[in-house]
């Protein structure tokens, strides 16, 4: 489920992903905010897919604020293709019981002894522009127009061809590193 979230004062997209054994948070984010990292050994992290990649170290006690709730995480810094943060099962972990409704796409938990409602994105939830699309729009890597409209009027047949390339670009981030 995606959210929004909030770290070091900057609003972040949040996957929470109870099929991730860890958090992670991309390498773009730690040098856009000047996060610590602290250096690791060596991670490989195997994917959704199959294929192994290293972990370039971790940031530990990271505050992000998702909802009006403050977390402390420590997320292995991990290229993530266009996500901001990973939240996996060691967050999810701590959190003990949670009533997750996939319908409305809306999680809730005891958190501090307050009940927390965290809403997901979809569904004709409002989704936001995020610090990584507005980094890879900058570098010319995403062509999703949240933050600078393209006014190209010939380009209606080439349309269908970038969501296709895009979806592949996206699906194997350490295969295409480069942008093409």
């Amino acid at each position: 489920m995606k959210i929004e979230g909030r770290l070091s004062n900057v609003t972040v997209e949040v996957l929470i992903d109870s099929g991730a054994s860890h958090s992670f948070i991309s390498p773009e984010l730690i040098t856009a905010l000047g996060l610590a990292v602290t250096p690791t050994n060596v991670k490989s992290i195997k994917l959704g897919d199959g294929h192994r990649v290293k972990s370039e170290g971790i940031c530990k006690g990271l505050k992000i604020i998702l909802g009006s709730h403050e977390f402390e995480i420590d997320a292995l810094v991990l290229g993530l293709g266009g996500l901001d943060v990973v939240l996996g099962v060691s967050w999810l972990s701590t959190l003990g019981k949670v009533m997750m409704d996939w319908k409305d796409l809306s999680m809730q938990f005891w958190h501090k002894g307050q009940m927390v409602t965290l809403q997901g994105q979809g569904n004709g939830h409002l989704q936001h522009g995020f610090l990584n699309s507005f980094l890879e729009d900058r570098k010319g890597g995403r062509d999703d127009e949240w933050w600078w409209p393209h006014n190209d009027t010939n380009n209606d047949q080439e349309e269908p061809m970038k969501q296709g390339m895009m979806e592949v670009l996206e699906l194997f981030p350490e295969v295409f590193k480069e942008h093409i």
